[in-house]
């Protein structure tokens, strides 16, 4: 990392001691004297969850990271540090450094490869990174190879993948037997009445096939045991001379995970070369990483069309000649898409390589003086591929054709920066300070192809020159840079009186040149009580005691077009000119543009307090913290009369807070042969908007199931609000506004019936109201571990609590409004069945199940749908025993051999009833919407750690 003085400067092996050394921003400090808010992962224990990124592993071990992952082959979960830090910006994950080269993509590293893990939440920590610290840093380290004898490691495991849960939805005979209700309450014909189907509205004379032997359970078809496997394998070493040293490190990685859908699959291939050598004032060390993915994506939402298909339509049906799979008829209608057909059809598959490194040279000018030069890479090549098959997947459709399209390109980071650190320890003054200047460049290029009319006979052969149809080329370029002036400085008196400074000049390309330079700084001070004489002499048990307070600003400058200050001119656009109706080819703006656009800015302040106590075996620390975002970037509606065809531009005109506390608690004992500990986090985090463009104006959303609005948080649910069923016609009819207008007079005995919130008489778009967030109000961490002699035993709970689902799927299944299956753990409401919370069936909605009028669907957005999000997780639990070295030392060379073996997501308890209460959604606008994403599987895994 730029700055540090010694190559020979690394976290202790125990990463609870109280003078372990971490490397925050440029600078290594002391942990007892740090005075910003900073959390460190326990990487040896977050390794006992395989997981494929680093960012999964993050999910309930720091507070204040919120992390919502799928158990989808290769995703990458949604990460924030400390809340939602804007409204418009493309990119609110945090910023990975990984041994100084900058990325914001978590799949670019392998977990096995990392040596330290430090998150930086206050902008006393981040503001040293300038705009890219905006929304919290990630800062991490890779393994390095050690002096004395080579050592060669070894980390193998295989494991399987199951869905944690599935509905119990209705066989053929029960649906058959529920749809002929729901028909008869609509007044749809029953024809075939006595067969085990019926046609719908449609006389029987219009044909269709049904085969009363056909049951089909939809989610033993779709779904499968998933597997996975990695297996890693690191050589390390060095040595140490009079006058010089050396390491190196070689890992070579391999992970392939394989779905619980047929289908989707992952495989990763890293190779890690780790090297350094110091002679007298000089160093040189350089770390590169390769990597290659191949992924093979989920199609379509099969998640919900899983739990609306038919049982009485086949997976594949023989009749159907285009495709062969089962799509329903008119007797059998189905709105869904088949999910395995949707798998089978398209393949979609994404390749990538990277190759990510840097080089550091470290001159010591003066014991006290030493200059850097760190040079950055990340270098990325990738190939989509859409290969579609002819065929049919859903009724009343048809693909024509089969085809092909090519997303092929590359995208080049460099970097390079040069800094100055001086370290000097004046009597009991210490002060180290860096000042830094650096560059970074950033491209990216893409061409895309396609082709149709593939031939099937003898077999699809997907290359572009093979199809007889050939669509347009298109493609494009993107580039940005920015300069930086940067410094950061620590100072202590007696190791009592801390401070901390940092700052960054920054000049981003992305802007109009007026707007380009931006400044950003931050300050911290600490205290740390237990140095002071009266303190030591009254409670000699404190070992540490510090308060701690910082205030800072850093900006944000993610912007989703790297041109967005200017206005954007289409070409080949024909005009018609003149009587005789004379094409000319011309351009046109198309994009209004933004040319006052500004640096975001987010002004952190944060106070804190750290206790160790009990001779370092009791750690305590807590931190308060309130992070505006100012100048935030908000839509400006335009109309496209005025020329606005390609978006709403923005302007800075809108702010947010968040605010929350954040805990943490560790106790380790070593009793001998008896060892155990325990983590526990916590994390509480309040978002809310404070200024928008323009009085009144809402942000995303639409008519969708959330709004972001003054005084209220990103993405809060808005929605109708749910009052329970009819259960007399009386109920209907005195169901009454103000006015004694009856507000749901199409509604019978039986229908859902909805609040009139505005009193108007009727219920309408207007009757929403705000019922919840889908940020949760608390989350909790509790990590167990305790061994004994050669056994050992990790246990990790993970908590979120106060967030609302919005369940698509349940929306899907119980709305009534089309052809689908049913749920049988759900009783529908009748005369001998008066249930309050289940409408009766009825064919085709209704508008009193879906609170609708006139074909009004978008008021099916209601509280029904929306449940507690709320779940306590085992995460994982892990049991080891390493193998005694009695016996391992009659192997030659062999050091350790341990077995374990790991579950993951074991037991989640919940009352969400989809298939998992964590869902990510899609943008920030929409968490919490569960809209058929890949949900979290549940892992049994065995494997094996040698040691040479």
């Amino acid at each position: 990392m730029s700055g540090r003085t010694s190559v020979n400067v690394a976290l202790a092996p125990d990463s609870r001691s109280l003078s372990e050394v971490v490397v925050v921003g440029y600078l290594a400090q002391d942990r007892q004297n740090l005075t910003s808010a900073t959390s460190s992962l326990d990487v040896k224990e977050a390794n006992k969850t395989p997981v494929p990124t680093v960012a999964q592993q993050l999910q309930g071990r720091t507070p204040g990271v919120n992390v919502q992952g799928t158990g989808g082959p290769g995703d990458a979960p949604v990460v924030t540090i400390r809340g939602i830090g804007s409204l418009g910006l493309a990119n609110t994950g945090p910023l990975y450094v990984i041994d100084g080269v900058w990325t914001t993509d978590p799949r670019s590293l392998n977990p096995n490869d990392i040596e330290t893990l430090t998150v930086l939440k206050d902008a006393s920590s981040t503001a040293v990174y300038g705009s890219s610290g905006a929304n919290g840093v990630i800062q991490i380290t890779t393994k390095k190879g050690r002096a004395g004898t080579p050592t060669i490691s070894f980390n193998g495991y295989v494991g399987v993948d199951q869905a944690r849960k599935k509905y119990n939805l209705t066989n053929a005979s029960e649906w058959a037997q529920r749809a002929r209700v729901a028909y008869s309450n609509a007044g749809l014909d029953i024809l075939n009445a006595g067969q085990n189907s019926l046609s719908g509205a449609v006389p029987v004379s219009e044909g269709g096939t049904f085969d009363p032997s056909v049951d089909t359970d939809w989610q033993d078809a779709f779904l499968q045991v998933g597997r996975r496997e990695n297996y890693n394998l690191t050589i390390g070493g060095g040595s140490v001379g009079d006058k010089s040293s050396s390491n190196f490190l070689v890992s070579g990685d391999y992970f392939h995970q394989e779905g619980i859908v047929k289908g989707p699959d992952f495989k990763r291939y890293s190779l890690r070369l780790n090297s350094g050598i110091s002679r007298g004032r000089f160093r040189f060390q350089e770390n590169l990483q390769f990597l290659h993915t191949d992924a093979t994506l989920l199609n379509g939402v099969p998640f919900i069309d899983v739990l609306l298909m038919i049982p009485s339509i086949p997976v594949y049906d023989p009749t159907n000649l285009k495709g062969g799979f089962g799509v329903g008829s008119t007797r059998l209608n189905t709105f869904a898409t088949n999910p395995v057909g949707a798998q089978e059809l398209l393949r979609r598959t994404q390749s990538e390589n990277r190759l990510v490194g840097n080089a550091s040279a470290d001159v010591s000018i003066f014991d006290f003086l030493t200059y850097r030069l760190n040079v950055g890479l990340n270098l990325h090549t990738y190939a989509n591929v859409d290969a579609q098959k002819t065929g049919i997947i859903r009724q009343n459709t048809e693909i024509t054709s089969a085809s092909l399209n090519e997303f092929l390109g590359y995208d080049t980071y460099l970097m390079a920066e040069n800094t100055l650190n001086f370290t000097k320890t004046l009597g009991e003054n210490h002060i180290n300070a860096l000042v830094g200047y650096g560059v970074q460049s950033y491209r990216q290029h893409n061409v895309q192809a396609g082709a149709q009319n593939f031939t099937s006979s003898p077999r699809y052969y997907f290359e572009l020159s093979a199809g007889t149809q050939k669509g347009a080329i298109l493609g494009g370029s993107t580039e940005y840079g920015i300069r930086s002036f940067f410094t950061q400085a620590t100072y202590d008196y007696k190791n009592r009186y801390l401070l901390s400074l940092s700052g960054r000049r920054d000049a981003s390309s992305r802007f109009a040149k007026q707007n380009q330079q931006a400044d950003f700084g931050a300050v911290s001070l600490g205290w740390r009580i237990s140095e002071e004489d009266f303190f030591k002499s009254a409670l000699p048990q404190i070992n540490n005691l510090k308060l701690r307070a910082s205030y800072g600003v850093i900006g944000n400058e993610s912007l989703y077009d790297n041109y967005l200050p200017y206005a954007f001119v289409g070409q080949n656009i024909n005009y018609v000119i003149g009587t005789n109706q004379q094409i000319i080819n011309g351009a046109s703006q198309i994009r209004l543009n933004s040319p006052d656009v500004q640096w975001e800015e987010r002004a952190t302040k944060n106070i804190g307090f750290d206790l160790v106590t009990l001779d370092n075996r009791l750690n305590f620390s807590v931190d308060y913290y309130v992070a505006e975002t100012r100048k935030a970037l908000v839509e400006v509606q335009v109309p496209t009369y005025l020329g606005n065809f390609g978006g709403n531009p923005l302007q800075n005109a809108g702010s947010l807070e968040n605010r929350g506390l954040e805990l943490a608690l560790g106790y380790h004992e070593n009793k001998e042969s008896f060892t155990y500990g325990a983590d526990f986090t916590l994390t509480t985090v309040k978002n809310k908007v404070t200024k928008v463009a323009v009085e009144g104006q809402t942000i995303g959303g639409g008519e969708g199931p959330t709004r972001t609005q003054l005084g209220r948080g990103v993405g809060e649910f808005f929605l109708i609000p749910f009052d329970g069923i009819f259960q007399t016609q009386e109920e209907v009819n005195n169901h009454k506004s103000s006015n004694g207008t009856v507000i749901q007079a199409y509604a019978s005995p039986g229908d859902v019936r909805y609040k009139d919130t505005n009193d108007d008489g009727k219920i309408d778009l207007a009757d929403r109201v705000f019922v919840g967030s889908a940020i949760p109000k608390i989350q909790l961490g509790l990590n167990l571990n305790a061994g004994y002699k050669n056994f050992d035993l990790s246990l990790f709970l993970q908590s979120s609590l106060g967030n609302k689902v919005y369940n698509v799927a349940k929306r899907a299944l119980e709305s009534y409004n089309g052809p689908n299956n049913y749920d049988a753990d759900v009783t529908p409401w009748s005369p001998d069945n008066p249930s309050t919370t289940t409408p009766r069936l009825l064919q085709g909605g209704g508008a009193g199940n879906l609170g609708i009028a006139a074909g009004q669907n978008s008021l099916a957005n209601t509280t029904r749908w929306l449940e507690s999000g709320n779940y306590l997780r085992l995460k994982n639990i892990q049991l080891g025993y390493t193998i005694p070295k009695s016996l391992t030392s009659m192997v030659p060379s062999l050091g350790s051999v341990r077995f374990y073996v790991t579950g993951t997501n074991i037991l989640t308890f919940t009352k969400y009833t989809g298939f998992d209460p964590e869902t990510p959604g899609t943008g920030f606008f929409s968490r919490g919407i569960d809209d058929g994403s890949y949900p979290n599987v549940r892992t049994v895994i065995g494997g094996v750690q040698l040691n040479f």
